[in-house]
This record gives structure tokens, C-alpha cells and sequence, in this order.
């Protein structure tokens, strides 16, 4: 007991020397207001032509809600020259303004992703970083070819038996015999890349010269404020995958390395890596640890140094979800030892918690983060969060995803992404976005907040659990094929996938190991089995775990022979990829028993939702984490654990209040209640704390009698129109998709892939060097609409992208000019006024450009005024406008707005001193704002949905009014082809065959479907 006490004591001042908020006095005072540190930072879509102007409004934007910082990220769309003296005054620009404000900035090294080629300016300096080839491909032939010359490798078989036959190619020239031929092949270049290849990070230098043609620059700029304004460095998704068909990775020096890694040759056990000849479960095995080592030794290290140089912290993340396949990296793990903040990306909403290889849902993949933070002392963990979720992301689905990743590991929130612009293909670009643009954007700062709060608590304390699984990734090595799926490959990732996930269910605390981690950070010390700074009193060898690695088996034998606990739920059978026979650490349990593996003093029993928690120590006590990642019910239970009194940290307000709980021999009892998508910050301190107010009980409730609310839309109803004649040359385009027609008009002009600004990044000046079309050249779009009899159309407006750009604008064959200094939906919008124009019947709105302009993207227009939309045989038609009622927008007419309704009734308070609250019903929204006598009140946006309202009344009558929100989704799609909820890519704008009736359009429901109820508690 007397050596457990002083363990704690150590580990406490170890804690407290470290710098972080150790006591509840040190994570009290600065919780309400943690500071821009722990704030969230979006990636900053720089994504058009950058001003200065633009700048300053989006940052100011950025501060006014609540963002900690903004990450610049150039993306397609970029017209600006990346790494050009331009860019680099806007970044200097970018840094004074941020440092100004309190933001900080960092800088994504990368002109989209992956990173590494410098946005073409690393190939372009460096062609060794390409033209030396990336694979082997294999050719099998019983017949040795005559022409040799692109031969690299030459293996025979004789009698199940390998031979390097490289060196006697010419006399073997047609011979007959068991041959494996293989060839070079080279990554192919591509508009993604700025016209180049992707560079090979595993040889040597490529790395040195992205960090000199990238961050020199920068260096120069603002290398006075590196590690201050200038927080950090962003690093997305570089990998060395290979990229063709029956090839395998190769770099020039990897023979040789291999060769004095292993002790033997790779060249003659090539065929092992395509078939299961030769002694394969060894060779595949000694070849992706070989990668992984030039991987981390070429790529990870001169970056990991370089930001030690500078004082910056390195994050970012890779394609950590192709587990179990090592194809981008073969180990996640080992890849996040390297940076001094690690990350990886959770995209779209579609929650999956069986599938290895999903993102949200996939607790294995936050868990291998969270565990290198833990074992490697990193206070900070990053999540690339929301991208691609659609613009129909609610708020709901924004805090139920972050509190999940949260829970299981990540304290630094990085949204995808905040487009500068919305103009062209960009619309289609991921989204969400988080920007000016969205109609919830206005209460943003919310969210922002709660997420400050909750990654400045999650950053203090420590996570200490007990349990070590080994994550059996050296073991999938042996059945990872390039293009192939090993049927027990997949099964070693379900396997582990489904372990994971039920002690994560049953409330286990356990952290991952990488065999990589333990090599360079493990020892068995004391019946403790040590990874850097954790040390565990149990290791568990999961399902699916046959290899084990030698360093891993010398540490996990010396902690046997101290006495540690060893769990087996799969025999080991190899080590280091070869045939072991004394292997054998005690029995094989064949199921998971979750009872055996207790917490001490350390209870959660539950009934509804899909609870997680998150456990943190502090010298004086305990900080714990729940969430309910379940969309539906709530998560009724109860915790039981030492401690002698328990406060409740309020995420929204920064409050702290005195949670009730029940006292016993053995600690305390604490009940809970957390609703779907909802979560709870508890700290139970060692000793009584004094000063706090209780939490608030409600009395009894009552329903108060009001009117039925009036629906009142304040703003416009929208018709999108995606669908144009388009005429260039000789050339009609009839009833197109904006998306088809631009990629058909581009290809016209020699854009082989279509929409340069879709999907292709810009090396240097490549693209605007290019807009040198002649006078003959351009098209004209003209988009039909029908208005029917009896609307007033007078004031309708109409919204064209950059207006700046057409010769002609033609409203029924007349020509019309955009409203000076005005704009719709992005700054890049302009407004027309056309309603003296229209008329009762079909309409036309035509743009005209000559010559053509590589900036003339087609792209919807949209049509504003006070009217209904019907569905037509093509697309909408304009009606006349109804009163609104409560129920969907979308079958009252406006089933493409994507804007707000007000929903107003009166409330007569006799008495002031009595609670009341809002509570609202079926609803469907992104969120609903409450305002009491003009005054917000505040949002709802989850369960219970319900906001006390009782301070903003008076005496008398009171006008209320609740605000539902709804999405572009309506708006901006995508509409077409039955896309899949939870997912928005690009792909979702393309390949639209037809013009369909506007009834087949894919929408959402909006609006408040059952009237908004007031309670008051007694």
C-alpha cells in the first residue's frame, strides 16, 4: 500500500511539473474562459482569387464565433498562385490581422492533399522524387520474353523453389520455365497534382526539399511569430500506397535496406508478395515493417524535427481508416508517435460501429489515437471533423459526432471546412461549410463554446487505464495483397473491430499498443508492463493476433516471468512473420467475458441510449465524461465510484453547480440522466467543496394555455434552376445539368478532364496563364421558368454567379444589369431585378460570355420573390404564395428554401416568480432560435428541446417566437440520382442524365411540424 501511495504521489507531481491543471481549483478558474489555445480552428478554404477585403471579414467572422484559431488551406477553386510572393503577403497579412484579433494561425502545407508534392513545386525541383518508379508490377509467364528492356527483376521457379535470375536475362530469352517478370511502374500524373505525379516520400531528401520550397516562404514571412500566432503545422494524408494492379510498393534503396534489416534478399521472394508460395507469412511481413521504417525515418522524422526546431506543434492525419490494410502506412500508430499533436479525420454522418474501414462510429480508429497520446505524454489530440456530412448537418448531429470522438479520445476540434467562397464546383466540395453562408451560422458561437470548454477539460488530468490490447497489425501484413482482399484479412479487422467495441460498450478502460510504439517505448518493470508513460497491470493478445514481434515477445516474457497478467483470446503462431514454437502464454479464451476485466473502484450501469465515458485523475479527485452517442433515447443509470462530493461543469455556460449524490461505505452513488446526443461533465472531488449553488430541480410541471402559432417566412422563397440550354460553336446543350454542360463546354476547350476548378489544383499560374480565348470563343446558358397565373412578380429578383463576368444578361430577351454593391448567399452573388421583365407563362434568364473566360462556370441561378413552388413534368414551377401552416416546408411550397420560419404566439404571465420553458415537438431544423419580446433567449437544437425562458418575461402579455432553421440541402443539393443520407462528394453533383419533375428532387423535411408548447413548473 505504502509503495502504491508513493506511485500516486510520483505521479502527481509528475502531473503537476508537466504544467497542466491538476487540482479542480487550477481546471475551475479557467474553465468558463479557457482561452483561443483549446478553441476550435476550422480548415480555412482559401479557394478563389484571395483578397485582402476577405480577409478581414471572414476572420473577424471567425473571432466573432468564437473559433480559437482557423487553419489556411488551399483547396481546388484556388486561383491565387500557391507558394507565390502573393500568397505570401496574404499569409503575412493573414498572421497580423489573426494576431490582432487573438486567432491563431496555422499553416496546411499543402495545396489540397496529400502532402508531400508542394502543389507540383516538389516534382517540378526535385524529379527524383518521381522519375526513379513507386512499384513493381509482376508478370508470370512460362515462356523467358525476348525483349528485356523494361525488365527489373527476374524470378524463376524451380521446383517451389525462388531464384533471382536477373543477371542472366539474356540467356535465358526464350526459354521456357516458371518466370516472375517484374517492371517498374511510376505514380501517374494528374490535374490533382498540378499536372505532375505524386512524389515518392520514402526516398531520401523528398521531404527535406517539401519542408524548403514550402516553409521557407513561410519562414520569411512570419517566422517571427512560428509557435505564436503562427500555432502549427497541418499535414493531410500523405501515404505510400501503390497505385496499379498486381504491383507492390517499391523505392530505390529498398532492397538493400531490407537486405541489411533482415539478413536475406528481397528480390528472390518477390512472388511471396502477390501469392502464398515460399515462406510468404515471414516475407510480407519483414517487407511493410521494411516501409514502415523508411516511411517514419524519411517522412515522419525530418518533419517531426523540423517543427522542434521551430517550436510548433506538427498535426494533421492519414488515411488511417484503410486498417487492416497497411497500404497507405502501415501502421496508424506508429505514424502518430512522430507528431507532437496527432490527429485523424472523421468525416460525413454515417455512423457505423462494424465496419473497420468507417469513420464515425469507428471507435478503434479515435482509440489508437487517444493511446499514443496517452503512452507518449501528448496533451493535444486533432480531429478533422463533419467534412462531407452534407449541407444538411444539423446541430444535433454536430455535437452527437464531436461528444463521440470526444469521449473516446480527441481534444482539439478542426472543422472541414469553412469555404471562402461557394461559387462554381466549390459548392460541391464536402460540405458542410462553416461560413457566413449557412442560415444557422448566426449561432454558431454556441457550439464553439461548449467545444472550448469540453477540449480545455479533456486537455488537463490524465487518462491512466489499466488494460493494454495489441492491435494485430504486423499480423494483417501477412495477408495484405495490393488490390486483392484476403478473405482473412477482413476477418482479422472484424474480429478486432468488434473487440474493441464491446469493452468500449461495456464501459472497459483499455488503451491499444503498437508493436512499433513498444519496440522503441516498451519494458517490463516491476510486474508492470511499461509503454512510455503508461504501465499496465493487464496486456491482452485480441482475436486475430497470429504474429507477434520480437521486441514485443522479449518485453511480454520478462513481464510474464514477473508475475503480469496475460490475456489470450488467439494462439500466436509467428514471430516476426516466421513459424514460432515457443510462442505459448496460457490459455486461449475463445469468447470475451467484459466481467473480467473490472475497473477498481469504478462503476457505470446504464439502461437506453449508446453511453461512453472518459475518466481523467486529478490530484484531488476525478473528471468524467459521458455521452450518449444514440439519436433517440436517452441513457438512464447511475456511477459508482470514490469520492465525497461530485460538481456538475456546465459545457454551455461555463457554470459549475453541486450535483446531487448519494454517500455510502464504499464512495458515492451518482445518478444520471443524458438525453440523446447529449452529455455530462462531472468532477468528484476527494473532499467536500463549498460555494457551489445546486443543480436546478424542476417543480411540477403544467402546460400553459396559449394560442396556436402564426408561421410567418421573412425571407424570399427560393427556385434553384440547374438545368440549361447551353449553346457554344455548333454545339446545343438542351435541358443540361450545370455540371454536365461545364465539363462538356470545358472539354470543348481543351480541358481534358472538364471543370478545371473541380477537383484539379493549380501549379504556379498553369490554369489563369490559360485564359487567353479568342474572340470567337464562349457560350450563352438561358434557363426556363414558368410563372403562372395570378402571382405578383413585380419585386421578384433573380441571383447569378459573378455577374462581372457576362457580356449580356437577358431577361425574356431584354438586357438587365446586377444591383450595384448588392449580393445573395456568397459575396461572389449578384442580385437583378427582374421583375418589370417577367410575365405570366415561360420565362427565360440567359448569360452570354465572348470570349470565353476559364472562370465562366455554369452553375445554377436561383429566382426570389413571394410565391409557391409546384412541382413540374421538368423541375418547379412559380404559383401563388399560401399562408404558411405548422408542418413540412416542403409540402407548403418551398421545398428548395433553405432559409428560416418564425413561428409567433402570445404568452400571459401573471405571476413573474415561476419557471417556464419552451418546449417544442416534432420539429425538423438545424436548430430553432427563441426569442421572448424581441429578446434571443437562446437556442434548441436536441433533446429534451426544451429552453427556460423565465428571465426574459414580464408581467402581462408576452410575445414569443420560435425560429426554425433549415439547410442548404434544399437549396444546393444534391438533388439527384437517390444520393445516400450522411455523405455529400463532389461525384453527387455529376452524371445527371435528365431533367427530372421537381416531385423526384431529393428532399428533407423543414419546419415545425407540431405547435411549440410553454410549461410551467411549480
Amino acid at each position: 500500500m505504502r509503495k502504491l501511495a508513493t506511485t500516486f504521489y510520483c505521479i502527481c507531481m509528475l502531473m503537476i511539473m508537466q504544467g497542466k491543471a491538476q487540482t479542480f481549483t487550477q481546471l475551475q478558474k479557467q474553465f468558463t474562459a479557457p482561452g483561443r489555445e483549446y478553441g476550435s480552428a476550422p480548415l480555412w478554404v482559401w479557394n478563389t482569387k484571395i483578397t485582402k477585403k476577405e480577409i478581414d471579414l471572414m476572420l473577424q467572422d471567425f473571432k466573432d464565433k468564437a473559433f480559437g484559431g482557423v487553419m489556411v488551406h488551399p483547396r481546388p477553386g484556388l486561383i491565387t498562385s500557391y507558394l507565390s510572393n502573393e500568397w505570401f503577403d496574404l499569409f503575412r497579412y493573414t498572421v497580423a490581422k489573426g494576431k490582432a484579433l487573438g486567432l491563431d494561425v496555422w499553416i496546411y502545407d499543402e495545396n489540397s492533399y496529400p502532402s508531400g508534392f508542394a502543389g507540383g513545386h516538389v516534382p517540378d525541383q526535385m524529379p527524383e522524387s518521381y522519375n526513379q518508379g513507386q512499384m513493381l508490377q509482376i508478370t508470370k509467364t512460362d515462356t523467358f520474353p525476348k525483349d528485356t528492356k523494361y525488365l527489373f527483376v527476374c524470378v524463376q521457379e524451380v521446383n517451389g523453389s525462388f531464384k533471382d535470375v536477373t543477371s542472366q536475362m539474356q540467356e535465358l530469352k526464350g526459354k521456357t520455365g516458371r518466370f516472375y517478370l517484374f517492371h517498374k511502374r511510376y505514380y501517374s500524373k494528374s490535374g490533382w497534382y498540378g499536372g505532375f505525379s505524386y512524389v515518392d516520400l520514402m526516398v531520401k531528401g523528398v521531404t527535406e526539399k517539401f519542408l524548403e520550397v514550402t516553409m521557407k516562404g513561410y519562414e520569411k514571412v512570419a517566422g517571427n511569430e512560428f509557435g505564436k500566432t503562427v500555432k502549427g503545422l497541418f499535414s493531410d494524408e500523405p501515404g505510400i500506397q501503390a497505385e496499379y494492379p498486381n504491383t507492390v510498393r517499391w523505392t530505390p534503396d529498398l532492397f538493400s535496406t531490407f537486405q541489411q534489416k533482415w539478413g536475406y534478399a528481397l528480390q528472390p521472394n518477390l512472388p511471396s508478395l502477390f501469392e502464398e508460395v515460399g515462406d510468404w507469412k515471414k516475407v510480407r511481413h519483414n517487407f511493410y515493417q521494411t516501409l514502415l521504417d523508411l516511411f517514419i525515418d524519411r517522412w515522419s522524422k525530418p518533419m517531426h524535427n523540423y517543427m522542434e526546431k521551430h517550436n510548433m506543434p506538427w498535426t494533421g492525419h492519414y488515411w488511417e481508416h484503410g486498417w487492416p490494410n497497411p497500404e497507405h502506412g502501415p501502421d496508424n500508430m506508429a505514424m502518430y508517435a512522430w507528431h507532437q499533436q496527432p490527429g485523424i479525420d472523421m468525416l460525413f454522418n454515417q455512423f457505423n460501429e462494424t465496419s473497420p474501414g468507417a469513420q464515425f462510429g469507428n471507435i478503434r480508429s479515435v482509440k489508437e489515437l487517444a493511446s499514443v497520446a496517452n503512452q507518449l505524454n501528448k496533451k493535444r489530440t486533432l480531429s478533422e471533423t463533419y467534412g462531407g456530412g452534407g449541407w444538411d448537418l444539423t446541430y444535433k448531429d454536430l455535437k452527437r459526432l464531436g461528444d463521440w470522438e470526444y469521449v473516446l479520445g480527441v481534444n482539439f476540434l478542426n472543422q472541414h471546412l469553412s469555404f471562402m467562397t461557394i461559387s462554381g464546383a466549390r459548392k460541391g466540395d464536402y460540405p458542410q461549410s462553416f461560413s457566413y453562408h449557412n442560415p444557422w451560422w448566426q449561432h454558431y458561437a454556441t457550439l464553439n463554446n461548449y467545444y472550448t470548454r469540453l477540449s480545455f477539460a479533456l486537455s488537463q488530468g490524465q487518462q491512466r487505464n489499466e488494460i493494454l490490447v495489441i492491435e494485430p497489425t504486423t499480423t494483417a501484413w501477412s495477408y495484405a495483397i495490393h488490390g486483392k482482399n484476403h478473405p482473412h484479412l477482413g476477418e482479422i479487422g472484424n474480429a478486432f473491430q468488434a473487440f474493441v467495441t464491446k469493452l468500449e460498450k461495456a464501459q472497459v478502460e483499455y488503451d491499444l499498443g503498437s508493436e512499433y510504439i513498444i519496440r522503441e517505448h516498451g519494458k517490463a518493470e516491476n510486474g508492470k508492463f511499461i509503454v512510455g508513460q503508461r504501465a499496465y497491470s493487464t496486456v491482452v493478445i485480441p482475436p486475430g493476433m497470429e504474429n507477434i514481434d520480437g521486441p514485443t515477445y522479449k518485453l511480454l516474457k520478462a513481464y510474464a516471468d514477473q508475475g503480469g497478467r496475460i490475456l489470450l483470446y488467439e494462439k500466436l503462431q509467428t514471430l516476426d512473420g516466421a513459424a514460432g514454437n515457443a510462442l505459448d502464454f496460457g490459455e486461449v479464451h475463445h469468447s470475451l467475458d467484459t466481467k473480467i476485466f473490472p475497473s477498481k473502484d469504478f462503476n457505470i450501469s446504464f439502461s437506453g441510449g449508446n453511453l461512453f465515458h472518459h475518466r481523467r485523475a486529478f490530484a484531488d479527485g476525478q473528471l468524467i465524461f459521458l455521452a450518449n452517442s444514440g439519436m433517440e433515447s436517452t441513457a438512464t443509470g447511475q456511477l459508482q465510484l470514490k469520492g465525497k462530493d461530485v460538481l456538475l461543469m456546465d459545457l454551455f455556460t461555463g457554470k459549475i453547480y453541486d450535483y446531487p449524490a448519494q454517500s455510502s461505505a464504499s464512495g458515492l452513488r451518482v445518478d444520471f440522466n443524458v438525453p440523446a446526443a447529449g452529455s455530462m461533465l462531472l468532477f468528484v472531488a476527494d473532499k467536500q467543496q463549498a460555494g457551489f449553488p445546486a443543480w436546478p430541480v424542476k417543480g411540477t410541471a403544467a402546460a400553459v394555455n396559449t394560442n396556436t402559432a402564426e408561421a410567418v417566412r421573412p425571407a424570399a422563397n427560393t427556385l434553384m434552376i440547374d438545368f440549361a440550354d447551353v449553346a457554344f460553336g455548333d454545339t446545343l446543350l438542351k435541358e443540361n445539368h450545370v455540371t454536365n454542360a461545364t465539363d462538356v463546354l470545358f472539354k470543348k476547350y481543351n480541358y481534358t478532364s472538364g471543370n478545371p476548378w473541380n477537383h484539379e489544383v493549380q501549379f504556379k499560374d498553369r490554369l489563369v496563364a490559360k485564359d487567353t480565348f479568342t474572340t470567337h470563343t464562349g457560350y450563352t446558358a438561358t434557363y426556363r421558368f414558368e410563372i403562372e397565373e395570378h402571382v405578383a412578380f413585380n419585386k421578384f429578383t433573380a441571383v447569378i454567379e459573378h455577374p462581372e463576368l457576362w457580356n449580356k444578361i437577358l431577361v425574356n430577351g431584354k438586357a438587365i444589369q446586377p444591383v450595384k454593391g448588392k449580393w445573395w448567399l456568397d459575396r461572389s452573388f449578384g442580385v437583378l431585378e427582374i421583375g418589370a421583365l417577367l410575365k405570366t407563362g415561360e420565362n427565360t434568364l440567359t448569360l452570354s460570355i465572348t470570349p470565353m473566360s476559364i472562370y465562366a462556370e455554369i452553375e445554377p441561378v436561383y429566382i426570389l420573390g413571394d410565391f409557391n413552388l409546384s412541382a413540374a413534368a421538368k423541375g418547379f414551377k412559380i404559383v401563388p404564395p399560401q399562408p404558411l401552416q405548422l408542418g413540412s416546408w416542403k409540402e407548403q411550397g418551398l421545398p428548395l428554401y433553405g432559409q428560416s420560419i418564425s413561428y409567433k404566439k402570445e404568452l400571459s404571465v401573471a405571476n413573474t416568480g415561476q419557471q417556464y420553458e419552451v418546449v417544442l415537438g416534432a420539429w425538423k431544423g438545424t436548430v430553432a432560435e427563441v426569442k421572448v419580446n424581441g429578446i434571443k433567449a437562446g437556442i434548441i437544437f436536441t433533446d429534451p428541446n426544451a429552453l427556460n425562458i423565465t428571465k426574459y418575461l414580464k408581467k402581462g402579455t408576452n410575445q414569443l417566437e420560435v425560429i426554425v432553421t433549415g439547410s442548404f440541402k434544399n437549396l444546393l443539393g444534391p438533388h439527384h440520382n437517390k444520393p445516400q443520407p450522411g455523405i455529400a462528394s463532389p461525384w453527387h453533383w455529376r452524371n445527371i442524365k435528365a431533367y427530372p419533375s421537381g416531385k423526384d428532387y431529393d428532399l428533407y423535411d423543414y419546419g415545425l411540424i407540431e405547435d411549440f408548447r410553454i410549461i410551467q413548473y411549480k
